[in-house]
């Protein structure tokens, strides 16, 4: 089964008639033209998306069924995954589901220093799709002596990042 990594394009959206939000603008001076990230899960779980975002009610983590009825605002990366994987990535997003939204922590990848610390409990869009990934994946799982340990850091992720590190581990 295959999951996608979606990445909503502002760039492209605001060439086909959507504005660009405040916020935006803002994730936009570190993760252009990528600014919102989506974990699509597989029709096995009728390809609903997981996601955290201060956009929908629960200002948060958060299951969602969406369209992405016009593809060229979301730039996609499909994700080859075997059941027990796609099993990995749901079970995680279980355990966040509900958990708020890091506005202060996003403030962390708005630089390159390590200065703001992300909230433990609280996640913002790419960091609660690394996570999922991260699961799915078993990255930073130690494969010695075969393998070091890869590290995969949900918090260091902006959109952006988060896609290009996905696209460089799936074509390498």
């Amino acid at each position: 089964m295959n999951c996608i990594l979606r990445s909503y394009n502002a760039r492209q959206a605001y060439q086909y008639g959507k504005d660009i939000t405040p916020v935006q603008r803002i994730i936009m001076a570190r993760s252009d033209p990528l600014v919102h990230t989506e974990f699509e899960f597989s029709e096995r779980q009728d390809g609903i998306s997981f996601s955290s975002t201060m956009q929908d009610d629960v200002s948060g983590c958060r299951f969602k069924q969406i369209s992405y009825s016009h593809p060229l605002r979301w730039t996609s990366i499909v994700l080859p995954m075997t059941d027990e994987q796609e099993d990995r990535a749901w079970e995680r997003a279980i355990e966040l589901e509900g958990k708020k939204y890091d506005l202060i922590g996003l403030a962390g990848f708005g630089s390159e220093w390590d200065i703001v610390k992300p909230h433990p409990d609280k996640y913002w869009c790419s960091e609660a799709v690394a996570e999922l990934i991260k699961a799915a994946y078993e990255y930073d799982i130690p494969r010695w002596p075969t393998k070091p340990v890869d590290l995969f850091i949900p918090h260091r992720f902006h959109p952006n990042g988060l896609f290009f590190e996905m696209y460089r581990r799936l074509t390498s």
